[in-house]
């Protein structure tokens, strides 16, 4: 195997176990956070957005040339996220108005999703019709946290949480489905 395929492998790797690890890490700390009866904070939520950006990222940069050229916006997406996570962290803002302005970049990351996911789903139907409802349903999830904020949070991070998983586990079935096909040919 060439070296430069198996950099596209470590870094698909790379993917899936960083939506399973972040995935897992939300729903944990969540579960911790309602036991213990302690609020969420803005850098928590920072930290979220950014990690999702970077893993976004690695996503993009696991492709292949003829895929990334079909993905720029998605690498667009994945910048502006980890500039967001950076600035939600660093702005001095109230939670409650980090919820809106998340929900409203949120919402507008997941109509170029949908939009990207639909121009591709013919090159990878199963992999992107699983993207366009996940990424429709946050953008519903968003809406909650945009009218709701604080009340919504929990909700919307369980959303990410169990988004971020079944992610992972249609990146793994894709990546098996395509090791298997490259050996059967």
């Amino acid at each position: 195997m060439r070296k430069s395929g198996t950099l596209y492998i470590i870094l698909e790797i790379v993917t899936i176990l960083s939506n399973i690890i972040i995935g897992v890490s939300i729903l944990t700390l969540i579960a911790y956070q309602a036991q213990e009866h302690l609020e969420l904070n803005k850098s928590f939520i920072g930290s979220i957005v950014l990690a999702i950006g970077v893993t976004e990222m690695v996503e993009f940069l696991s492709l292949k040339m003829l895929g990334k050229l079909r993905n720029i916006p998605n690498a667009v997406v994945a910048g502006l996220s980890m500039i967001l996570g950076v600035l939600i962290m660093a702005i001095d803002m109230e939670l409650e108005t980090t919820c809106v302005v998340w929900g409203i970049c949120a919402i507008v990351f997941q109509v170029i999703k949908i939009g990207n996911a639909g121009y591709n789903i013919l090159k990878q139907p199963f992999l992107n019709t699983v993207i366009i409802i996940l990424c429709a349903t946050e953008a519903i999830f968003c809406i909650f946290l945009i009218a709701r904020t604080v009340l919504a949070l929990d909700h919307h991070l369980i959303f990410i949480g169990i988004s971020l998983l079944i992610e992972a586990f249609i990146l793994i079935v894709e990546f098996i489905i395509h090791r298997y096909q490259r050996k059967g040919i």
